[in-house]
């Protein structure tokens, strides 16, 4: 079974325990017990900022990954999310993902509405 989790101190994992210091957040997708995924973000002020995305090619990975942090954002009141030139550009594309000129994903809760198989409680 897929599940996308956010990462904690607590979890164990040392190859995220480093990112984690240095005040990054992130979502860890498993397959099982296995780790398929992740994304790294940073909290700002106004904004949620993205900084990677992997997801070993899988799209629909990448994209759940992008909607766990506008989930996030929602849910602390942000009104955006912002991403950085590491994440892939071409994947945002083709996953139709309104991005303005400034990197950024605006009207959020529209965003998560949009997607007909998300399962956000």
């Amino acid at each position: 079974m897929l599940y996308i989790k956010p990462f904690t101190s607590e979890d164990g994992l040392p190859q995220f325990a480093e990112a984690f210091r240095e005040g990054r957040l992130s979502y860890i997708a498993f397959s099982g017990k296995e780790i398929i995924g992740h994304i790294f973000y940073r909290a700002r002020p106004d904004r949620l900022f993205i900084e990677e995305v992997e997801s070993g090619g899988d799209l629909g990975l990448f994209d759940g990954l992008i909607r766990a942090v506008a989930d996030a954002a929602v849910t602390a009141g942000l009104p955006c999310v912002e991403f950085g030139p590491k994440v892939d550009k071409a994947s945002l594309s083709v996953l139709s993902v309104p991005v303005d000129g400034q990197n950024c994903l605006g009207s959020l809760p529209a965003f998560l509405h949009n997607c007909k198989s998300c399962n956000f409680s």
